[in-house]
């Protein structure tokens, strides 16, 4: 009954918020002696709030350089300086003066309508503020403020938090605190303003546990495992906002090979280390993960950044070219190694090539032809047996 009691509460919040802002937006304006107005708009400055005498002489001047009528942009109409149609270049001191004298000054700023904010809100630990930015699509005048106001729906408290500029990043950022384990339901609203016009977000209504989203894993190392061609380690921590003992997460982690596009995903619970078992071999690949509240209360954490790591792979041995020797030299026998090392050829260096008038040649003829003869008779003999 109370949830549905809250949740109405909330529905009417939202179907009337965006009529009620603009009186609950407080009033961020700029100091009231400057006079604001937007590019194109039309705006009168008076020198002299009484009548002047017939006689008196008014001239302006704008940053102490004389100023006059001009068709179309500039009229003078009885000590009134009017302003047709006020561009950035407008903005400035004018000064009025009578007879030659300085009467007033009027300080002119012209500027750019607010964007309308469009905010979320995120909640990256139990333990740290809940951050609502409004990212900005150019940057705003150095006039324009923002402020949050944050509704507690249950107990109807409402309160505001002050939000800050962010040069680099080019947008607001309001932070406000929630004790730990909160998910009482909240309505916001972001106003702005630059001293010209105010602006009113739509209300949001969230949860505690509904905006919780840590920030992604840090210090994620890839590594092979020695002798293990599909297998790679995954090591990592705890992003650095994430800083309690008290509360843990559960990790996501996916790979792919670079070349395919297809993730494989491996869920691991409070732990932070993993052994892909199923690489590519010798292909590099591409890890990424994400962490979630233990408990999976919230949203998961955007992806880390890629690491890539290759699986082990087997040194490759040296390949040795083997040389094809082709030796000339004669066999060598006990005379010819007595030969060899002779007096005369005392390093035993070989001839390989007979010489013209050498005995071995018809010699060696003669055997062959000896043992031909020789084995002719034999196997005659044999037939004739």
């Amino acid at each position: 009954m109370l949830s549905a009691t809250l949740g109405l509460l909330a529905v009417l919040f939202l179907a009337f918020g965006d009529g009620l802002v603009p009186e609950g937006c407080p009033r961020l304006d700029v100091p009231g002696d400057i006079l604001t107005q937007v590019p194109g708009a039309p705006i009168t400055l008076t020198c002299l709030d009484g009548e002047l005498k017939n006689n008196a002489t008014i001239h302006w001047t704008l940053e102490d350089k004389p100023i006059g009528p001009q068709l179309g942009q500039r009229e003078m109409v009885g000590g009134k300086l009017l302003l047709r149609s006020v561009q950035y270049n407008d903005s400035g001191n004018y000064t009025c003066y009578l007879d030659g004298s300085p009467v007033r000054t009027l300080p002119l700023l012209v500027v750019d309508p607010p964007e309308e904010p469009v905010f979320s809100c995120h909640w990256k630990s139990f333990v740290t503020s809940i951050w609502c930015e409004w990212s900005l699509q150019k940057k705003p005048s150095p006039q324009t403020k923002a402020v949050l106001l944050v509704r507690h729906v249950q107990n109807e408290e409402t309160f505001q938090r002050p939000c800050h500029y962010l040069q680099g990043s080019q947008k607001f950022s309001c932070p406000f605190h929630l004790r730990q384990e909160d998910n009482s339901l909240y309505l916001a609203v972001l106003c702005v303003t630059n001293g010209v016009m105010r602006k009113a977000s739509k209300a949001q209504q969230f949860r505690g546990y509904e905006i919780l989203q840590p920030d992604p894993p840090t210090n994620i190392t890839v590594t092979a495992v020695d002798k293990s061609p599909h297998r790679l380690k995954v090591t990592w921590k705890d992003p650095p906002s994430w800083n309690s003992i008290y509360y843990r997460l559960q990790f996501e982690l996916r790979y792919r090979a670079e070349k395919t596009t297809d993730f494989t995903k491996i869920e691991s619970k409070d732990q932070h280390s993993l052994i892909i078992s199923d690489a590519w071999m010798g292909e590099r690949h591409i890890v990424q993960i994400r962490a979630q509240e233990e408990f999976k209360l919230g949203k998961w954490s955007e992806w880390s950044q890629e690491v890539m790591g290759t699986p082990w792979t087997e040194p490759k041995t040296p390949t040795v070219e083997t040389e094809l020797f082709i030796s000339t030299q004669v066999p060598t026998t006990w005379e010819n190694s007595i030969e060899s090392l002779s007096p005369e050829n005392p390093e035993g260096i070989t001839n390989t090539l007979p010489e013209p008038d050498s005995t071995h040649s018809p010699y060696t003829f003669l055997v062959a032809g000896g043992s031909l003869v020789l084995g002719t008779i034999l196997f005659i003999g044999i037939i004739m047996r």
